[in-house]
């Protein structure tokens, strides 16, 4: 059961971190403790608490004596980053094949066409709730293949990586851009284990590009 100390420590964890993606926490810029309380409107512990939860998400560092610096995101994170991605994902999706049902495809094919509405009718870019809801479909879309690996801890490490991309993906225009998507289906409906490859090899690939020119 959750308790009220728990509430405002979820709430402070989350307008922190959204205010970190959206930018109006500037990365490099460094925030004191009671700086972040009096934002967000909530006690010092709580704060304290979410503060410890997106240290070890990467998007912050705490300096001692001083306050909490926004983490900077460089080129390294993005090339590290994408480079785990391929390695774990295109193992995913080479087991994800032999396993893959049609429940799994119904999803993923509602996923890309919410993915699809989302890209015709809004600007993922100038609004912070549909570039989560973006970002949302994207996650959801990418673990449903790394479930179906039937690798559990596999699919743990890549959550964990989508999860520390969230604030790097929020730079990429076309997050939700369904035309990424529609090879990768192709292939796990055909259980087609080099097509699934190359497809999940070039989406990450263009993926990786469209970030790098964000620098």
């Amino acid at each position: 059961m959750s308790t009220p100390q728990s509430n405002k420590k979820d709430q402070a964890y989350q307008f922190i971190k959204q205010a970190i993606i959206s930018g109006d926490l500037v990365s490099g810029n460094i925030y004191s403790l009671n700086d972040l309380s009096d934002m967000i409107k909530i006690s010092s512990t709580p704060t304290r608490e979410a503060l410890l939860v997106l240290e070890c998400e990467g998007m912050i560092d705490p300096i001692p004596r001083t306050g909490y610096m926004v983490t900077p995101i460089t080129i390294s994170d993005v090339l590290e980053l994408f480079h785990l991605r391929k390695v774990l994902e295109i193992e995913g999706i080479r087991l994800a094949v032999d396993h893959i049902t049609k429940e799994d495809i119904n999803f993923l094919e509602k996923n890309n066409q919410l993915e699809s509405q989302l890209s015709k009718d809004t600007d993922q870019n100038e609004n912070n709730e549909d570039y989560i809801h973006a970002y949302r479909l994207n996650t959801e879309f990418h673990l449903r293949i790394a479930h179906r690996s039937g690798n559990f801890r596999l699919e743990d490490l890549i959550k964990e990586i989508l999860t520390e991309m969230e604030r790097i993906s929020a730079r990429d225009p076309f997050i939700a851009y369904p035309e990424q998507h529609v090879a990768i289906i192709k292939a796990l409906k055909d259980h087609d284990s080099d097509a699934a490859i190359i497809a999940m090899k070039e989406h990450l690939e263009n993926t990786k590009s469209r970030l790098l020119e964000r620098f």
